[in-house]
């Protein structure tokens, strides 16, 4: 009985220990320097802030009405975490749902006169959380992405009586040119030639379609709950403290790229006024912010190369490169060089066919038309082992805004003329294996072949061979051409019992995806029933080895040197290798 009397006792620990880890952490971001904390915890890709300022003051927060939250594994926020703006203290936010009118004012709160104009005659706003910054997009489109709740839901709705909030974006129109301002947190889909600029997400448009307030009689124009899919009624022991709230959202705005924008994010009480601001502070609100989701869509400069192409030392390679986001007129790219291949020694890069790219001169304007690279390798080059060549690639759009930079990496392969290679190959053959074969590729004929182990292979100095094989087993084949270029290969017989309905033999590959390559050491590698790993470096050495049960999916290599490898995967199947680039 003791023991029984502990077991309850850890399991009601237990529970309780669950259910507060799904309430979600509220912390002020009071006395934080603004622009330091929206950098951080708001903004994302692509996108330039400047003169942030929160409650229209630059400097340090001095109200606990903004602060970030973590979700703490509360699915129905569907954020992990992110910034939370309030009506009154940030602390108002946190779980579990303890009451149906919670509030908590804050003396001395700003009074958004911009916000006021978005209501009726005779009501005003109140204990108004607002943040205000400029920025530039990189790209034609920014989102941000935000769930609203309230104390107000669902006594509220459809009544004149429910707090109020806009994300407004002033800028130019991209269309007219004229400055404008718009509200971009609307309803999804919502937007029409009769309805411009969509529905507007508030308690009376996100809503279960009733309130529960008797002394609430009159409803409001305008009230509908055509959009109750977007509505969480808040009946979760945990979570967040507010009585509803909305899915999560997207507000996006399409813009003028690299340049300038002002974006004004505000949350306010509402309750009757007499000009000023209004004296209703109580059924708390707030809006939370996904982290890092204030963005822009990267535009770059994209080339049509395939991933690690060969360039062989006497055949240049011409890849096309154009810019991405159509909407920019001109961008300047700035190229460095990696790699152990050295530019200028091993080999050239020309853009347009005339115009060199070295370290000297790194630097070229593209604009909406297509353009060329030119690879070529130099005579001098030392490629006994193939080199690699890496450029990086700077891409900046916005003049002006140097922080809008994107940067891609391409890479390739330097090798010699024709470089003689094998595939890997998994025969399979039902009772008897009678013919054998491997694919080459490339190579200065005449070739020699080697077949290793020479057992049951009739002409094992032959690319292809009759032969007599009963049981599964493994072949290595090795191929030299007439310049001493060599490479090796993996077969394996898979030889299977007969059934009625066996066709006759046929020759299969294992399917593998080894990622990322090239590679710091570390690799990914998908395949179904994966038994063994191998890694040979370029002079077919055998240098890694691993059996594998259920842990070689990823696997680190280190601290091999850098160079090109061949990894080989061995499954239930077949075998497959892959020359894989070790930085």
């Amino acid at each position: 009985m003791v023991k029984l009397g502990r077991l309850v006792l850890l399991c009601a620990v237990l529970s309780s220990a669950v259910a507060q880890a799904q309430n979600i952490d509220v912390t002020s971001a009071m006395g934080q320097n603004i622009a330091t904390f929206i950098n951080n915890n708001l903004i994302g890709q692509g996108v330039y802030v400047s003169n942030v300022k929160f409650a229209n003051a630059a400097g340090n927060i001095t109200k606990p009405m903004i602060g970030t939250f973590q979700s703490n594994g509360f699915p129905h926020l569907q954020m992990d975490s992110g910034v939370v703006m309030t009506t009154g203290n940030v602390d108002v936010a946190e779980g579990p749902n303890s009451s149906t009118s919670l509030s908590n004012s804050v003396a001395g709160a700003y009074w958004d006169s911009q916000l006021n104009t978005y209501l009726n005659s005779g009501l005003g706003v109140s204990s108004c959380s607002t943040l205000d910054f400029d920025f530039v997009s990189i790209s034609p489109y920014v989102t941000l992405n935000y769930c609203f709740g309230s104390e107000e839901y669902p006594e509220f709705v459809c009544s004149s009586y429910n707090d109020i909030f806009a994300f407004l974006v002033t800028g130019p129109d991209p269309v007219t040119g004229q400055t404008v301002t718009k509200n971009i947190a609307i309803i999804p889909h919502t937007v029409s030639t009769t309805n411009p600029n969509g529905i507007t997400v508030a308690i009376n448009t996100v809503n279960n379609g009733y309130n529960d307030n008797p002394s609430d009689t009159n409803a409001v124009s305008g009230c509908t709950s055509r959009f109750s899919q977007f509505y969480v009624s808040n009946t979760f022991p945990t979570g967040v403290q507010y009585d509803g709230f909305t899915q999560k959202l997207s507000a996006n705005a399409t813009l003028v790229p690299c340049t300038q924008y002002h974006m004004h994010i505000s949350i306010c009480n509402v309750g009757t006024s007499s000009g000023g601001p209004a004296s209703d502070v109580a059924y708390d609100s707030g809006v939370f912010l996904e982290k890092n989701s204030f963005n822009s869509p990267s535009a770059e400069v994209s080339l049509s190369h395939r991933y690690a192409d060969t360039i062989e030392r006497s055949k240049p390679l011409i890849d096309t490169l154009t810019l991405a986001e159509s909407s920019y007129n001109s961008g300047n790219v700035m190229v460095s060089f990696g790699g152990n291949a050295v530019v200028g020694q091993d080999y050239t890069v020309t853009l347009d066919g005339n115009q060199a790219l070295d370290e000297m001169h790194p630097t070229f304007v593209v604009d909406q038309n297509i353009h060329t690279l030119t690879f070529r390798g130099t005579a001098t080059a030392n490629l006994t082992t193939p080199k690699l060549i890496e450029l990086y690639l700077a891409t900046s759009l916005c003049e002006g805004y140097p922080a809008l930079k994107t940067f891609d990496t391409i890479r390739y392969l330097l090798a010699e003329d024709d470089v003689v290679r094998l595939r890997d190959t998994t025969i399979v053959a039902y009772d008897t294996c009678k013919q054998v074969g491997v694919e080459v590729a490339l190579g200065q004929p005449p070739l020699s072949f080697h077949w290793i182990p020479e057992d049951n292979i009739d002409h094992p100095y032959q690319q292809h061979s009759t032969a007599t094989i009963t049981r599964s087993c493994d072949y290595r084949v090795a191929v030299a051409d007439s310049r001493g270029h060599k490479d090796t290969a993996d077969v394996h017989i898979d030889v299977r019992p007969r059934t009625n309905d066996i066709p006759d033999d046929q020759q299969v590959t294992a399917e593998v995806s080894i990622y990322p390559n090239p590679t710091d050491g570390e690799m990914n590698i998908e395949a179904d029933g994966i038994t063994h790993v191998e890694v040979f470096d370029a002079q077919g050495r055998r240098v890694f080895s691993r059996r594998c049960n259920s842990d070689c999916r990823t696997l680190n290599i280190c601290p091999l040197p850098a160079g090109l490898y061949t990894v080989r995967v061995i499954t239930n199947i077949g075998i497959k290798t892959e020359k894989v680039i070790v930085r």
